[in-house]
């Protein structure tokens, strides 16, 4: 129900429960009206029959009982009577004929009362086992009923009881019950008419009372309630297009007047609310602008709403384009991001990759944001440019796993990558070999030519290892002018080839116009025993050991019954 059709209905209910209310009450009047009217009429008809009653024991005791014929035509004839007559208990007429002459004459034994000149037929006018007549006679109290006559007007018949009193008892002996009735008809069509226009007057001062409420209601309801609501609902409706500045006048001291300071005051913390997250909101647009993280954000459906000066920079487009692409598209691949936005959806611990683009390295952090029912809020992506940070650390991993001297991967790394190798040997089945070598008489090169030809010496070395290698072989500097070469996937037939590819690459070298040469070990987890990284390099060293011995510049490979085999040079 709307605030304007209020005015309207509260009216037209109000007038509808006190129609209801005053036309019961109007009935019940109008009935209690009409048995008020009715009992007047049987009253009055009453006191008639009791005055008639009287008059016909008085008329008796005289001895006049001839008079009582033209008193009952005279009856006949007052106006308001239709109809009026003296009935025996057998229902017909007294006074018309000589029944009840013969029967007196014949209890007094005498003639003392003349026979009438003239008798005429006078059958029974009523059934003695009429209700109300039957009623009348068999008690001492007037009984009434209402009928409907030939022409349907509505009468009122009254029955009065003719009591026998002692002094009745010379002529009609002592019977106790009443000798007869007076029956009186009147006409209820003056009660009813009465009854009309009590219904009249009682349904016009209704309708005038209703539409007097109605109006009164109406206006009094508009000025003290719907004009007030309407007030606070107009203010409602312009707080809700943005306007906090307006307020209701407080009028009374009433509820509508407690509502609208209660409204004012919620204006005005709405309106210090908002400005509050105006000034925070601005804040935050300041330090997303300025911010050197690249900031993407989405709405509950899935457009972009937040794009950020660095995130136009980092990815090379303008704010439109990635508005239009949306936040699955940062990227040009939909998959990167999904799979971001599907890892995690609570902001709390949103994942992390790296992603290259454009030739920059991106740190992302992105995450779907929920509430706590579960619906989604929106998106968003955080991008930091660790392009240098990633070159930094690439740089720190290769210096902490790589030798300075020579560029090879050193002892540390080596240590770990021959662990890793040799579980992963164990594991799939596949040899894992190692060739350990050194540089013949390195010594005697740092105490001819000095120290830093002996360098230079060992950084030859480790670009040649570079040449023979494979991408997933692990040239190492094991300490001095030791090196290691582990070779994956490798059986020791296979090792010994590389090695001797190493070993004549070196011979068939200089360094500075100075021959150099190698003496090489080979180990794989082929022989037995030889399941742990400290025996395999144990073993390569036993089998170096066996070419220093040899004669150095030669490769042998330590047997399956733990004896060296030689490879020398042709």
């Amino acid at each position: 129900m709307t605030i304007r059709r209020l005015r309207h209905k509260v009216p037209i209910l109000l007038m509808l429960t006190l129609s209801l209310g005053f036309t019961a009450t109007a009935f019940y009047y109008m009935a209690s009206a009409e048995r008020a009217i009715r009992a007047e009429n049987e009253r009055s008809l009453h006191k008639l029959t009791e005055s008639i009653v009287t008059v016909i024991n008085t008329v008796m005791l005289d001895d006049h009982a001839e008079i009582m014929r033209e008193y009952t035509q005279r009856m006949r004839s007052v106006e308001g009577l239709a109809d009026f007559r003296i009935l025996r208990r057998d229902g017909s007429e007294a006074f018309v004929d000589n029944r009840t002459i013969d029967a007196v004459n014949a209890t007094l034994g005498e003639e003392a009362f003349a026979r009438r000149r003239s008798s005429q037929t006078n059958p029974p006018l009523l059934d003695p086992a009429q209700p109300a007549f039957a009623r009348a006679l068999g008690g001492e109290e007037a009984v009434s009923e209402i009928e409907s006559g030939r022409d349907g007007e509505r009468m009122l018949r009254f029955f009065d009881p003719i009591a026998t009193s002692p002094k009745c008892f010379r002529c009609h002996g002592r019977a106790g019950e009443p000798r007869g009735v007076v029956m009186v008809a009147t006409s209820l069509a003056a009660m009813e008419r009465s009854v009309q226009q009590v219904r009249f007057e009682s349904f016009s001062l209704l309708a005038l009372t209703l539409v007097a409420t109605m109006l009164l209601t109406g206006y009094m309801l508009g000025r003290t309630i719907v004009r007030p609501i309407e007030t606070v609902t107009e203010a409602l409706s312009r707080i809700s297009s943005g306007d906090f500045t307006h307020n209701v006048a407080v009028q009374g001291n009433d509820e509508i007047g407690h509502l609208a300071a209660g409204f004012n005051a919620m204006t005005s913390e709405l309106r210090s609310t908002y400005d509050h997250m105006q000034r925070e909101g601005d804040k935050l647009r300041t330090i997303v602008e300025g911010a050197q993280t690249a900031v993407i954000a989405t709405d509950a459906s899935g457009k972009v709403v937040i794009v950020n000066q660095a995130a136009t920079e980092y990815l090379g487009k303008s704010a439109e384009q990635i508005v239009a692409g949306g936040i699955e598209n940062v990227f040009d691949n939909p998959a990167t991001m999904q799979h971001l936005l599907a890892q995690d959806d609570q902001w709390e611990k949103p994942p992390e990759r790296t992603v290259t683009y454009n030739g920059r390295v991106f740190l992302v952090s992105a995450a779907t944001i929920s509430d706590e029912e579960g619906a989604v809020l929106g998106s968003a992506a955080l991008l930091q440019d660790v392009t240098e940070e990633k070159r930094l650390l690439d740089e720190l991993r290769r210096l902490s796993t790589t030798d300075a001297l020579t560029g090879l991967y050193n002892r540390r790394h080596l240590d770990n990558t021959l662990k890793r190798e040799v579980e992963r040997s164990k594991l799939s089945q596949v040899p894992l070999s190692v060739v350990l070598f050194d540089v013949d008489h390195f010594k005697r090169f740092n105490d001819e030519h000095g120290h830093d030809q002996g360098d230079r010496v060992l950084q030859a070395v480790g670009q040649w290892m570079h040449q023979v290698t494979r991408q997933y072989d692990t040239p190492c500097r094991y300490g001095g002018e030791e090196f290691v070469l582990i070779l994956p996937a490798t059986t020791t037939e296979t090792a010994v080839l590389v090695a001797e590819r190493l070993r004549k690459l070196v011979e068939a070298s200089t360094v500075d116009g100075l021959a150099v040469t190698i003496s090489l070990g080979v180990a794989s987890t082929t022989s037995p025993g030889l399941i742990a990284p400290e025996a395999l390099i144990e073993a390569a060293d036993s089998a170096l050991y066996r070419s220093k011995h040899g004669g150095r510049n030669r490769t042998t490979a330590y047997g399956e019954t733990g004896a060296a085999a030689d490879s020398a040079p042709a």
